[in-house]
């Protein structure tokens, strides 16, 4: 008899994770944390394949870690992440990022890295790229191991590591439309991303009802995400249609433990004969 699978058939919240079985609980917020200041978050990145029972599974981490200026006109964003791929695959990113301490954390500078990595761990360098790009005004200049590219931007503009951050600044209790475009993965032009407070839903976390920040963001080429925050203003939970981010200290030894399972499995699927 084939196994009963319940579709999921709403839209992911952290009550909803937490009914899947995605977190436990959230890590305490360390004493002192101001999201003005600096700080390190790292998430798990968590997908829902569409049924409460199965096929949900931790794919990969980002960790941001933010070091705050003297002048406290620009911060830098440092980001590391790495995603499993199909056939037990690895894509990394590093990046760091100066931006303005505006409510975008607009990036003005930043160097961005790719990797990739085969199933056994070895490097596919012919796969990897490098980036350095400034912004002055509304001229982009992006310089690469292939050569040198200008093109203009618009503005207001903020990338979806930034809005990271940007989100635990954003003020609570008023009407709030923010638009803007948006550079995922600070390559990607998506233009018309619109930004608004959603209140302070009541979530089922544990013992007793917690209300949690939420912020909306819809526009065009992405899918809906959602940004869910403590009363201490640090953000917990970013839920994107089938993806969640969830703040998480063990995320990245959870994931490498995700690694070695998907890596043995691949060499069994290509070695139907090894036990």
């Amino acid at each position: 008899m084939a196994k009963q699978r319940t579709v999921v058939g709403s839209p992911l919240t952290p009550t909803l994770l937490k009914e899947l079985g995605a977190f436990g609980e959230f890590p305490s917020t360390p004493e002192g944390f101001k999201p003005t200041g600096s700080w390190v978050n790292t998430y798990r990145i968590w997908t829902c394949h569409g049924f409460r029972e199965s096929g949900n599974q931790s794919v990969g981490f980002l960790r941001i870690q933010k070091k705050a200026s003297g002048s406290g006109d620009t911060f830098d964003l440092y980001v590391e992440q790495t995603v499993l791929e199909t056939d037990a695959m690895l894509s990394t990113t590093a990046a760091q990022i100066t931006c303005l301490n505006n409510e975008y954390a607009s990036p003005v500078r930043w160097r961005i890295s790719n990797r990739f990595f085969g199933p056994r761990g070895k490097g596919l360098d012919e796969l990897s790229t490098a980036e350095n790009v400034s912004i002055e005004g509304q001229a982009m200049k992006i310089e690469a191991p292939t050569g040198t590219l200008r093109r203009q931007v618009g503005t207001p503009l903020t990338s979806d590591w930034s809005l990271f951050e940007a989100a635990q600044r954003w003020d609570v209790g008023e009407a709030r439309h923010l638009l803007v475009t948006m550079l995922e993965g600070l390559r990607i032009f998506k233009p018309g991303q619109h930004i608004t407070y959603r209140g302070l839903p009541q979530m089922e976390l544990g013992p007793g009802a917690t209300r949690l920040y939420c912020f909306a963001q819809l526009g065009s080429g992405i899918l809906p995400t959602e940004y869910w925050l403590d009363r201490s203003h640090r953000l917990l939970v970013v839920t994107s249609m089938n993806k969640a981010y969830i703040l998480d200290e063990e995320a990245e030894k959870i994931f490498r433990r995700e690694v070695e399972q998907s890596r043995k499995s691949y060499q069994r699927s290509r070695n139907p004969q090894r036990k």
